[in-house]
């Protein structure tokens, strides 16, 4: 498993290549890509534009994930529109090496009960499985816990971690599985035992969190996420430990509310999410190092490319606008 760098969970934000030297500079091995941003970028100049950043890097760095862009939740027109754009996007997300892309179950319903959501998430998240496996993509599901997710909603749906298993192991496509949130995962009566009886090929991405001590379980809200070693409710230690176990190898992120690093800057906000993850790493038993057969040459090259690039395209927009 590799140690990987979601931006939007620690409140950060910046161009592609900006995050990208982020990511590189503080010893991460991999990166959440906004493909929503590389969407515009391909529709807005070219493909090769929206990917050339990433692809340069590839050597380097891994491509944790990226968001489901459809609306598949909703009316089927919608859809439907979106669907047929999902190809296109795979293909896009394939070429910088994307292998997972993450969707949320919602918990809740304002029309559908739940026998008739279950069949209606099992027929959707089977097609949109089924347009993303040609690209070698996963698709990973995540659920939210928190009560306040199904309040004043009329249908309750999947808001627990076995409810989520069983609906995975129902939707007809293989490449659908779990994205291990350790806070959602607790708060969701999930337990170690569940986890130990998975398979490496199950789960798709983790993300790690914690709960303060002192935190009513049948109150608690999505701005009570804190950094592992923040909290004492959750062993992120003993979740790493069974995944190794398991033969998991795929990106390990830190997800904690994104307001928990408001008062720090971006390159401080990115050293302590490396630092937490390393210790996390050294309690667990595993190597420090996340790049030990990479050369800091080629890291410095790699930076070096992605920087000259973006001063190269500001130059031209600054030139064009003049």
């Amino acid at each position: 498993m590799y140690k990987n760098l979601n931006s939007w969970t620690l409140g950060i934000s910046g161009r592609q290549s900006e995050l990208i030297e982020l990511a590189l500079t503080y010893g991460f091995r991999g990166l959440d890509i906004d493909i929503h941003d590389m969407i515009k970028r391909s529709e807005s100049k070219s493909v090769d534009h929206a990917t050339r950043f990433l692809i340069s890097a590839q050597k380097l760095l891994r491509i944790g994930g990226f968001d489901l862009p459809v609306a598949w939740t909703g009316d089927e027109a919608t859809y439907k529109a979106d669907l047929s754009l999902l190809p296109n996007i795979a293909e896009m997300a394939a070429m910088v090496g994307a292998q997972g892309c993450i969707t949320t179950v919602l918990p809740a319903s304002e029309t559908l009960p739940y026998q008739d959501n279950f069949e209606l998430h099992r027929e959707r998240l089977g097609e949109m499985a089924g347009v993303l496996a040609p690209h070698g993509i996963r698709l990973g599901l995540t659920f939210e816990s928190a009560p306040e997710h199904r309040e004043g909603k009329e249908f309750e749906f999947v808001f627990q971690a076995e409810p989520l298993l069983t609906l995975i192991k129902t939707v007809p496509a293989d490449n659908v599985g779990l994205v291990l949130d350790s806070w959602h995962w607790h708060v969701g009566g999930g337990g170690a035992d569940q986890l130990a009886e998975l398979t490496a090929d199950q789960i798709v991405s983790v993300r790690l969190a914690d709960i303060p001590d002192d935190v009513n379980l049948a109150t608690i809200d999505d701005s009570q996420r804190v950094a592992p070693g923040e909290g004492g409710l959750i062993d992120c230690v003993a979740i790493l430990k069974i995944l190794a176990d398991l033969g998991y190898d795929g990106p390990v992120s830190l997800f904690p509310c994104p307001t928990r690093f408001r008062s720090r800057t971006r390159d401080k906000t990115v050293q302590k999410a490396k630092s937490t993850l390393d210790t996390l790493w050294e309690a667990a038993g595993f190597s420090r190092s996340a790049r030990s057969e990479e050369t800091s040459a080629e890291s410095d090259a790699a930076k070096s490319d992605a920087a000259k690039s973006e001063g190269a395209e500001s130059t031209v927009n600054q030139d064009a606008t003049a």
